[in-house]
């Protein structure tokens, strides 16, 4: 079973710059509109060999987590889309608009993760046939 949830900091981000949006009376200039981020993804994966998944991983990975999003923002490469949960692994999931570029400069973080990361998977388009794979 595979449960998909959504990170709560790109919630909170996406109900400020709504209620931004709601409080201008003037339209917003096309400078000032994000351009969407693409469509190429990094799936980062931490596989967990316990017989039920171990929830405190999450946990452990928050700070990770915002810090591979800020990386990305900062970058001007990507964001984080969420995260999954399947019985014996955790999925974060990034999109952008080059999958490599993003994985340079994620790496690096999650090399300082608390858990560390099993395998890798860089999409071009979600559904991507053939990503490449990097393994530990």
């Amino acid at each position: 079973m595979r449960l998909r949830r959504w990170v709560l900091p790109v919630v909170m981000l996406l109900s400020t710059a709504s209620l931004a949006a709601c409080s201008s009376s003037e339209p917003a200039s096309s400078e000032a509109q994000v351009a969407p981020p693409g469509d190429d993804w990094v799936v980062v994966v931490f596989d967990d060999t316990d017989l039920e998944f171990d929830l405190g991983i999450m946990d452990a990975l928050l700070e990770t987590e915002l810090a591979a999003d800020d990386a990305l923002t900062e970058a001007g490469l990507g964001m984080i889309d969420g995260n999954e949960i399947g019985d014996h692994s955790y999925e974060l999931y990034f999109v952008g608009g080059d999958g490599e570029a993003m994985w340079r400069v994620l790496e690096p973080v999650f090399e300082d993760a608390p858990v560390p990361w099993t395998r890798v998977a860089i999409r071009s388009g979600f559904e991507d046939d053939a990503p490449r794979v990097i393994t530990r």
